[in-house]
């Protein structure tokens, strides 16, 4: 009688205890929190900053990572240290705000080719601004791999953290 009882209280315990992990998981499965934000922001920084340099250094695109602080920089060169470093800090602001529009605006698609399409209409403003029309094709087809990979990145991330969130 008292090993029954013994047994009881610790399937008690595991219980209890498994009750208190499922609603830490229900207390965080809600909306993408700023910490996911801010650690997808950094890493999309970190990877696609890379990318963009190596990008620039073989000569595939004009624009280093530098080109992404070009409004302050004013007539300031791209490639110097300085032009990366805040180059590199407005990428991550821009990811942050990716993330966070991306968020908002397929919180509930669960679909993966939704960060495609986020790519394509990133590239699509990104060549307003520099002129898309003035590309050549290798540039064109650099600039749109890096797009379509960075919002394939934003977007397959965040719903597979929506996802694991929800099960």
């Amino acid at each position: 009688m008292e090993v029954t009882k013994r047994r009881r209280g610790i399937r008690g315990f595991r219980a209890r205890q498994r009750d208190l992990e499922q609603n830490e998981v229900r207390q965080s499965s809600g909306p993408t929190s700023l910490k996911k934000w801010l650690e997808l922001a950094w890493w999309g920084t970190v990877i696609w900053g890379v990318i963009r340099l190596a990008a620039h250094f073989l000569n595939l695109t004009p624009y280093g990572l530098g080109a992404f602080a070009r409004p302050i920089l004013d007539g300031v060169d791209e490639n110097t240290a300085a032009a990366v470093g805040l180059g590199a800090m407005f990428l991550f602001v821009e990811t942050l705000l990716a993330t966070a529009l991306f968020a908002v605006l397929f919180q509930r698609v669960r679909i993966w080719w939704s960060g495609l399409a986020y790519g394509v209409a990133m590239l699509a403003v990104a060549g307003f601004f520099f002129r898309i029309g003035n590309w050549e094709v290798s540039t064109l087809s650099t600039e749109a791999a890096w797009y379509v990979s960075f919002g394939l990145f934003v977007g397959m991330t965040l719903t597979l953290e929506r996802s694991d969130d929800q099960e």
